[in-house]
């Protein structure tokens, strides 16, 4: 028998190659649509929140690496993207928690304009992450230690920077 906080094996470490989980069964039939609905219905209203972002537009799905950041801060956020005649771009985030993004941005080096509600500002967080990537020029994530317990509580660790799922 092992004890609580106790490791099954040696530590491992996240490889620097990219690689992901697929995302959880989605449909109407699952019962968090409606939910779902909801946010992606305020996630076309002016939001709590409207600032100008200092990067350019990013659909996280494109950025391997930005994207397992965001899902280890924020798990279970969803995406979409639209292209406008005239070059124009908006991109979404909204999270089952109530939580959305929508930035619009009127060509591809243009700083978009970000509306942001609910209990958290997903942008922001996207934006924390992209700081991160452009001062130390890599995410923490490649190259994270990683431990499990016997209860299956998971940490990755690099550096002062750490995840618990």
């Amino acid at each position: 028998m092992t004890r609580p906080g106790t490791l099954l094996s040696p530590p491992g470490y996240i490889a620097y190659d990219g690689a992901s989980f697929m995302s959880a069964r989605r449909g109407d039939d699952y019962d968090t649509a409606t939910q779902a609905a909801r946010v992606w219905e305020a996630a076309d209203g002016d939001g709590e929140s409207v600032s100008v972002s200092r990067y350019p537009l990013l659909y996280v799905p494109d950025s391997w690496a930005v994207r397992s950041m965001l899902e280890l801060q924020a798990p279970g956020i969803e995406h979409r993207t639209q292209r406008h005649d005239g070059g124009g771009r908006t991109v979404w985030m909204a999270h089952p928690d109530g939580s959305w993004a929508r930035a619009h941005a009127d060509g591809p080096r243009r700083s978009p304009t970000v509306h942001q509600g609910g209990p958290r500002r997903l942008w922001d967080t996207l934006e924390d992450i992209r700081d991160r990537l452009n001062t130390v020029g890599e995410l923490p994530v490649y190259g994270a230690k990683v431990t499990i317990t016997p209860d299956g509580v998971t940490t990755l660790s690099r550096g002062r920077w750490s995840a618990t799922l």
